[in-house]
This record gives structure tokens, C-alpha cells and sequence, in this order.
């Protein structure tokens, strides 16, 4: 007999649900607003098994009254790490889910993620499952914007894969700046953390990691539904049953 999970992730610019099959991720539906989303799980058995993860501030009360076996993932919920954090009530729910994600595939392994979307995440996980926290910047569209709106003549122009270390144009030049600075900084925590971890993993994930997974060197597992893989094994882990 199957048995029927269900992970979300509420992002700040993506919204996704994953059906998971017996432990399997086997479909990922995509969300324009909570408001799809509600109207979507609506349609789901109310028995059914089900975690939220969200860092917005959208209400979440129907998902609440609907759901009888729902957990909203929060600073309290049990994971299988050890959180080292000194803020644990303030650490994003996608970073947590993400190294938790991270681990399972992983198991007994250092682990780097690097989530690139609206803000890039950098996350550490040691060998022995502790999570010791990381980096946050600027996403790409972040830096663009910024640029444009802080200075009187730059362009907002849009990221894409076409950039190189000079530019010989103006886009070019931002493109060198944001794209090209972006993937310089994400090899430098690479090497960074490479230093005391011979064997680290690094994994990406996130919307924009197919812009910079295949210039970075080394090995780089690319794992898009991270965060949802993550989020069930949180649920597995306080529901033992599944």
C-alpha cells in the first residue's frame, strides 16, 4: 500500500508543493500566490500528512483548520541536526530544510548548501549532523536592482549566462559585476570551507543555480527540490510511521 505525503515551501518569489510516493519525490507543482495554493491543497485528503515551510508572513490559518495531520515548520520543530545556532528563532525555515535535505543525501558528510534565489544562503552542515549556520547576500536581481536605482544613469537589465570576467559594454560591465562577482563569491566559500573539510559536498540549489552550478570548479550536486526533499524528512522524523 502507497502512502501520500505532501511538503510546501513558501519562498518569498516561489511557491511549490511536493507529493511524495512511499519516501519518493514523484510530482512538484508550482504556485503563483497562496491563494492557488489553498485552492489546490483543498483537493487534498484532510488526513493526509503535510508540512509548511514559509518566510513570509502569509496567513496560514486555513491550512491549519483544514489539515489535521499538518506541521508548520518553525524554531521548535525537531529535526535530525543539531542546531548550533545562536538564533535559533530567527533562522529561515528554507535554511534549515535545506542542510536537513542536504544531509539526508549526505548522510555522515560535511556538507556546503548554497541556495541562490531572491537572497543567496550559504549553509554548513559538519559530518556528525550539526548545523553551524552560515552566510546570507544579495540575489542577483538584488544587486541589479540596486544598481539602478542608487545611480542616476545605470540600466536595469536582466541576468542571463552571457557574461565574461571584462566587459566591454555597459551591460557587460554589469553583467561582469553582479553575474561574474556572484560566482566569485560563491567559489570563495567554496574554497574557504574546502580548507577544513578535505571531503565537503557542495550542493546548489535554488532559482538561479543554473547560472553559476556549472562554471563553479569542482563537484557541485544540483538538487532543485532541496528545500521539499528536506521538509520531509523533518515530517518523517516526527512522524516515524511514514
Amino acid at each position: 500500500m502507497s502512502f501520500t505525503t505532501v511538503s510546501i515551501d513558501i519562498g518569498n518569489t516561489a511557491i511549490k508543493a511536493g507529493v511524495f510516493e512511499n519516501g519518493a519525490l514523484q510530482n512538484v507543482f508550482r504556485f503563483e500566490d497562496t491563494d492557488g495554493l489553498k485552492l489546490w491543497s483543498e483537493n487534498l485528503p484532510s488526513t493526509m500528512p503535510v508540512i509548511i515551510s514559509s518566510v513570509t508572513n502569509d496567513d496560514l490559518g486555513s491550512f491549519y483548520q483544514y489539515f489535521s495531520n499538518l506541521i508548520v515548520l518553525d524554531f521548535k520543530t525537531k529535526v535530525p541536526l543539531v542546531k548550533k545556532y545562536e538564533t535559533p528563532e530567527t533562522l529561515g525555515n528554507d535554511r534549515l530544510a535545506a542542510t536537513v535535505g542536504a544531509w539526508a543525501l549526505h548522510p555522515n558528510q560535511s556538507s556546503l548548501v548554497i541556495d541562490a534565489g531572491t537572497a543567496i544562503k550559504y549553509d554548513f552542515v559538519t559530518g556528525d549532523g550539526n548545523y553551524l549556520g552560515g552566510s546570507i547576500s544579495p540575489g542577483v536581481e538584488m544587486k541589479f536592482k540596486a544598481l539602478h536605482r542608487f545611480t542616476g544613469k545605470l540600466p536595469l537589465i536582466e541576468k542571463n549566462k552571457d557574461f565574461q570576467l571584462t566587459g566591454n559594454s555597459t551591460e557587460q560591465a554589469l553583467l561582469s559585476g553582479v553575474m561574474y562577482g556572484t560566482l566569485l563569491e560563491m567559489q570563495g566559500f567554496i574554497d574557504a570551507y574546502s580548507i577544513n573539510n578535505e571531503n565537503m559536498q557542495v550542493i546548489m540549489t535554488g532559482g538561479d543555480s543554473s547560472y553559476f552550478a556549472d562554471r563553479l570548479k569542482g563537484t557541485i550536486f544540483a538538487e532543485p527540490n532541496l528545500v521539499l526533499k528536506g521538509l520531509f524528512e523533518i515530517l518523517k522524523y516526527n512522524a516515524p510511521q511514514l
